[in-house]
């Protein structure tokens, strides 16, 4: 699946959290969201700092475009993250528990068909 395919697909099933999700869907949705906020930082860093009367880059300047970025993406990469919890067989609770979280994000989901689809 290509990347803009991949990225829209996530946008697409933001609210589905059934189902499962490979790591290429999940790791391109992510390298999106993250080039966008950096993206939108810079942009209330530099020009929105400086139209409010800020400093670039002051520490109290508003970040309002890299704020709303991030709600933006928040309910896809939930929903890609249990679906890729999913993948592995698991439930999508087991996303809250930070300590496996890195392990199951990044590696392979079982072969074949499993209780999530």
């Amino acid at each position: 699946m290509s990347f803009l395919r991949a990225v829209g697909n996530a946008i697409v099933h933001a609210a589905d959290f059934r189902g499962r999700a490979n790591r290429r869907d999940f790791w391109f949705f992510l390298a999106f969201a993250v080039a966008g906020w950096l993206a939108a930082l810079t942009f209330d860093l530099f020009y929105l700092a400086e139209r409010l009367g800020f400093m670039p880059m002051e520490e109290d300047a508003p970040r309002w475009a890299s704020n709303a970025w991030l709600l933006l993406c928040a309910l896809p990469l939930a929903s890609l993250v249990v679906r890729r919890m999913h993948d592995h067989d698991r439930s999508g609770w087991l996303a809250l528990s930070v300590i496996v979280l890195p392990y199951l994000l990044s590696a392979k989901g079982t072969k074949g068909p499993n209780r999530y689809g």
